[in-house]
Formats: structure tokens, sequence, C-alpha cells
């Protein structure tokens, strides 16, 4: 997503009721913390909106309508068209869950590389993946002999 100024300008324009609407949906529990801790609202939104731009709209408008009502209850979002709803939901939560505190928290190991002398025996040999490719029989090409070395002295 290309962004712009005026989109910035909009999105922290919705920010306060993004907020109201991350309490709600993702109030945090005993382990796992809140979504405005992990700040789902915020940078980690950004990240989200700027892979799916089609969300953008209806979470702008979500978040100032939210940011309209002082306070908002999960009630208050059950009301809402699917059309309104959905999307925000998606996008909030998806932030959320993009949040390492909330990696850490749940104990998934972050993404990135893993050296292969981590890998369990079942991710190192899974006959399920291998199945394709033992199915398609050999597919190398044995190398042309190279040819013999000139062995003259030219001098």
């Amino acid at each position: 997503m290309t962004t712009t100024d005026n989109d910035v300008t909009e999105i922290d324009s919705a920010r306060p009721g993004l907020a109201l609407l991350v309490d709600v949906l993702l109030p945090g529990t005993d382990t796992l913390p809140s979504g405005r801790e992990v700040g789902a609202h915020e940078r980690l939104l950004d990240q989200v909106l700027a892979a799916d731009p089609a969300l953008a709209a209806p979470v702008i408008a979500a978040g100032r309508r939210a940011g309209d009502a002082i306070s908002v209850t999960l009630d208050d979002v059950q009301i809402w068209d699917a059309e309104t709803r959905e999307p925000v939901v998606f996008a909030l939560t998806a932030a959320y869950y993009m949040s390492s505190a909330v990696y850490k928290a749940l104990k998934i190991p972050l993404p990135g590389p893993r050296p292969i002398r981590q890998a369990t025996e079942d991710e190192k040999y899974s006959e399920e993946l291998l199945a394709p490719v033992r199915s398609r029989g050999a597919i190398y090409v044995t190398a042309p002999t190279p040819p013999a070395a000139d062995t003259r002295e030219d001098h």
C-alpha cells in the first residue's frame, strides 16, 4: 500500500476509537496481553493495512464510529452489519497475533530462520512430504563425459 499523508491522517484520526474496539475485542487474560498493550491498533495495524489496503476504509470508518460513541461494548459491535464488523475484527485480530508479546505468551516460536539441527525427526523425514518426490521417480540427467585432455606439446 502506498501511504500518503492523507491516509496517515485518516487512520490516526480513527485510532482513539480503534483503541476502544481493541479493548472490547482483545481485553487480554491472566496469560495473554491485551490488544492495547501490544499496540494492535497502532503500528501492527498499519502493517495489516499495508498488506491488504481494502481493509483501510472499513477500519477507519469503524474507528471513527467507535470514537464518536465514546464507549463501546461487544453488544454494540455485534449489531454492526457484517460488512462493517468482519473486516475490522479481522484486521485488529491479525494485528494482535503479529505481536511478539502474544507469540511469547502463547509459547509459539517467533517466525524466522531455524537451523535444521533444531528440527524434529518428523520435520526432517515426513513421508507425506517425501511422497510426491518419490512418486515422480528419478529426474536427473547424467552429466556428459568431459573431452580427453590434449597432451600435445606445442613449442
